[in-house]
């Protein structure tokens, strides 16, 4: 038997099958102490060791507009109050060197992205800070190279190391070889199987099945005005709701126009006056747009065939041009996945022997600001985790 690793009433080693889950991404603090709160009651219940996760920062997304996260202040007073008030240890994970001590502060385990599971550097600030470090496997690493993280990590004086499975680069796509599993817990180290990212499609084919209606902004999160409002309440509206353009709606929800942060650079640029300019001056008439069951083939040829290439479409339904959404050109090019094979993977990996499970986990997984295509739905996390527990108790009877 390899080396326990003990994270305040949490083994991984031992005989249970310890979770780390939830969102992506802290969107807010009301959102993270409800996820917590009712992933621990799910967990209770089912008596799974917890640990709560979520990430401040984002740093690794696909697209430079890709939401990222809070600022890390505001991010780990959020994983401090979900801490204390919820009663569970936390995770996060950090980037750059300069992070560590800050968030080892906070967190009881610092979490090393796939991206970086090689930065000297990073590993050496994060082992200094004593507390347990969980990395991720480079998806372009063989497991058995795992070895030289861990050493970096050691050679601070900490053998706290979680080791986590993420899929292994085939491709353009990722592939699970549940080998890598044994292989890594051959290191001395418990192993931890991270099914959801294990799921996603990088440079997915965006001709398969998707439409618009699958991955567009809904109207709700997009900041909607009328051609009488003046440009300061663009402004503050956009602002808000941050999506790269306001739409310009008149009665019943009729698309008229829309306002881009390029129109509104151009308006500043010009000195123009933001209280007595109107929308109607400087919007887009009639614009571009898309039906909502329009191909995501379709929508990415509407947006690369003009001479100016469109970053953002208003998305219509039926025949009396009602906008219902907004599609940007990042939420095309973002990472896909196949959220129905997740539990595939977690039972695989839970059959061959892992030392524990890592579940992004949504109440909304459709709307979730990161990662969306392979968040596992909240109100479904009680039966696969029931599931998981039968495999793990016919393996370990």
């Amino acid at each position: 038997m390899g080396k326990q690793v003990i994270i305040s009433n949490v083994t991984f080693g031992g005989k249970g099958l310890p979770l780390i889950a939830g969102p992506c991404v802290i969107e807010s603090r009301a959102h993270s102490l409800e996820m917590a709160e009712v992933i621990k009651s799910i967990t209770d219940r089912l008596n799974v060791p917890f640990i709560f996760k979520s990430s401040f920062d984002k740093a690794n997304r696909s697209t430079v507009g890709s939401f990222r996260g809070l600022n890390m202040e505001e991010g780990l007073n959020i994983l401090a109050e979900v801490k204390s008030e919820i009663g569970i240890p936390v995770l996060t994970d950090v980037h750059l060197p300069s992070q560590c001590q800050a968030v080892g502060k906070v967190v009881d385990v610092l979490q090393i992205p796939a991206f970086l599971c090689r930065q000297t550097d990073l590993l050496v600030a994060a082992g200094k800070t004593g507390k347990a470090i969980n990395i991720k496997k480079g998806h372009f690493l063989a497991p058995g190279l795992m070895a030289h993280a861990i050493e970096k990590v050691q050679s601070t004086g900490n053998d706290n190391v979680l080791l986590t499975e993420r899929g292994t680069s085939f491709g353009y796509g990722l592939v699970s070889d549940m080998t890598a599993i044994p292989t890594m817990q051959s290191l001395g180290f418990p192993v931890v199987f991270d099914a959801t990212h294990s799921a996603q499609i990088p440079s997915s084919d965006k001709s398969v099945g998707l439409k618009a209606k699958n991955i567009m902004q809904p109207i709700q999160n997009v900041a909607t005005v009328s051609k009488n409002d003046n440009i300061r309440k663009v402004i503050i509206d956009m602002t808000e709701k941050p999506q790269g353009a306001a739409v310009v709606i008149d009665k019943g929800s009729v698309l008229s126009g829309i306002v881009t942060e390029g129109d509104l650079r151009r308006c500043l640029a010009e000195n123009g006056n933001i209280d007595q300019l109107t929308v109607g001056e400087i919007m887009t008439s009639n614009p571009v747009s898309i039906n909502i069951e329009t191909s995501l083939l379709d929508t990415i040829t509407t947006m690369e065939e003009r001479e100016s290439q469109i970053s953002v479409l208003p998305v219509i339904k039926g025949n009396d041009n009602e906008c219902v959404g907004l599609l940007r050109i990042h939420d095309v090019y973002q990472t896909s996945g196949q959220r129905d094979m997740i539990p595939t993977l977690a039972k695989a990996a839970v059959a061959t022997g892992c030392d524990g499970l890592f579940l992004e986990v949504h109440d909304n997984p459709i709307e979730a600001k990161s990662d969306a295509s392979t968040q596992w739905p909240l109100d479904q996390l009680e039966d696969l985790l029931f599931n998981l527990m039968k495999i793990h108790e016919a393996v370990n009877g």
